[in-house]
């Protein structure tokens, strides 16, 4: 059942307010013409009963099937009786008769009303040719029947006309106001990449996950992967959120104006509508400018920038790798001089253990220089774990700003994989959850599930993939830690670099 327009419960209580009026005047004139007989009296009963109960009948009444036709049907019989009792077309209760086609025409629409008047005149009709009368005296009140009807209709039509352009500004309204936050929010992203841009920070990957941590944040409860073209195929920049059971899934564009650049997988708990897509599309505007921006400066710059990493390595590993491991010889010959007292000897060897690490970081860092950065450590492991056969799925939600160091990334991708995989065939798990933070020099990275469990002390033997995670974690100098109980799943962190 609708439930009643503002403008109509207004109509509706000045409506009752004229029947009072009708009421009061009718009584007066009576009184006055007939005095307080007893069919005045009864015919005073009648109308004050009809105009007391449409006061008491709720307005929700009028809008249940036949509400309307009910009420305004049973309003003109009482009225009509009132009209009879005391004279028929010339009745002081006239004009109170006029309530029911008021009120049929308001609630129940022309049709209803017109009947209503037909009937409360066919009425008057028969009242006047019972009394042998004039038919001509029952002319005025029929067509003032119609006239309030007509009238009536008219002020609805107006109304409705009205309430509903009245929601349509509100609607309106409110979707330029949705629309000016939108853009507004695109604005804050457009000014931030801009000034990422000229401070030298725009990094594709930290980019990639603050709007994918934007877009979750609109969608709650909900998971998804961004990627954007490389010059293979998609690469995965981020991966959030645990995607919900019976979830619905989504796959939005990343456009600039004349191409696509990426996309976002979303999966929701609930259907997005049109509205919600539309949105979310277009938040994702500014992201396939900044990427495309990306990749023009990657085609300008990549070769010179390929040349130089390669300039680098070369002096790193021609000239000051050969110098380190000559001071290193020498603080080795120093050391094994028979005059040095123990202090100098205790010196010597702090400086040569600082130069020994002064040459592994060289190494290192001629790796990372001769290294092509491939894809992040995110879409490896989402590479690697989807070829993972059978239950559970496993859930990459990695908060990767930066992709570790090439040096890095490949002893890492192996390590968690492992983790991942002994999980995933041993655990008899549920859930199994990749999670963490990289940024570049540091990072931390959990494989949890929900599965057996085991004892870390007594590791069960025959487990060489453990032994070659903690031998890898130890060539890279990360920390491994192994967190779990028996039938309370299991924890595989690790960790390294220094924030």
């Amino acid at each position: 059942m609708p439930a009643p327009a503002q403008w109509e419960i207004r109509v509706h209580k000045a409506v009752i307010g004229g029947q009072f009026v009708a009421l009061t005047i009718g009584v007066i004139v009576d009184f006055v013409s007939n005095g307080m007989s007893i069919v005045s009296m009864i015919a005073l009963v009648i109308a004050a009963t009809y105009t007391v109960g449409t006061l008491a009948v709720p307005i929700e009444n009028f809008h249940v099937r036949f509400g309307a036709e009910a009420v305004t049907l049973t309003g003109a019989m009482m009225t009509g009786l009132a009209v009879t009792l005391t004279g028929g077309p010339l009745s002081p209760y006239l004009l109170l008769s006029m309530g029911p086609p008021v009120f049929a025409t308001l609630h129940g629409g022309p049709r209803v009303g017109v009947t209503t008047g037909l009937l409360s005149g066919g009425l008057i009709t028969l009242i006047t040719l019972s009394a042998s009368d004039d038919l001509t005296d029952a002319a005025p009140a029929v067509a003032l029947y119609l006239v309030f009807v007509l009238l009536i209709a008219v002020i609805r039509r107006l109304l409705e006309d009205i309430h509903q352009r009245a929601e349509e500004l509100a609607l309106e309204t409110a979707s330029a106001t949705k629309r000016l936050e939108n853009l507004e929010e695109i604005h804050s992203v457009l000014v931030r990449l801009s000034e990422d841009v000229s401070a030298g920070r725009l990094n594709a990957v930290e980019v990639g996950a603050e709007t994918l941590d934007t877009v979750l944040r609109r969608v709650p409860g909900s998971a998804g992967k961004l990627f954007v073209e490389g010059e293979n195929g998609l690469v995965t920049l981020a991966s959030r959120g645990e995607p919900p059971r019976g979830g619905h899934d989504y796959e939005l564009p990343i456009t600039t104006i004349d191409a696509e650049v990426g996309v976002l997988e979303l999966v929701t708990p609930d259907p997005l509508t049109d509205d919600d897509r539309t949105e979310i599309i277009a938040y994702l505007r500014p992201l396939g400018i900044a990427f495309a921006n990306l990749q023009l400066l990657q085609d300008i710059a990549g070769s010179a920038v390929a040349e130089e990493r390669v300039r680098l390595a070369r002096e790193l590993h021609d000239d000051i790798g050969p110098a380190l491991a000559s001071l290193g010889l020498a603080l080795d010959m120093a050391a094994m001089s028979q005059a040095l007292d123990e202090d100098s000897a205790s010196n010597l060897k702090v400086m040569r253990t600082n130069v020994t690490k002064l040459v592994e970081d060289v190494r290192a860092k001629v790796a990372d220089l001769r290294s092509s950065p491939g894809p992040t450590l995110t879409a490896r492991l989402l590479d690697t774990t989807s070829k993972f056969e059978g239950d559970p799925t496993i859930v990459v939600d990695i908060d990767e700003r930066r992709p570790p160091r090439p040096a890095l990334i490949g002893d890492l991708t192996s390590i968690v994989t492992e983790a991942a995989r002994n999980a995933h065939k041993h655990a008899k798990a549920s859930k199994i959850l990749v999670s963490g933070r990289i940024h570049r020099d540091w990072g931390n990275v959990n494989v949890r599930d929900d599965g057996t469990g085991f004892d870390p002390v007594h590791e069960p033997e025959g487990h060489f993939g453990l032994i070659g995670m903690r031998e890898r974690a130890e060539k890279i100098g990360a920390t491994i830690k192994f967190d779990s109980q028996k039938g309370l799943g299991t924890t595989v962190s690790i960790d390294w670099g220094n924030r």
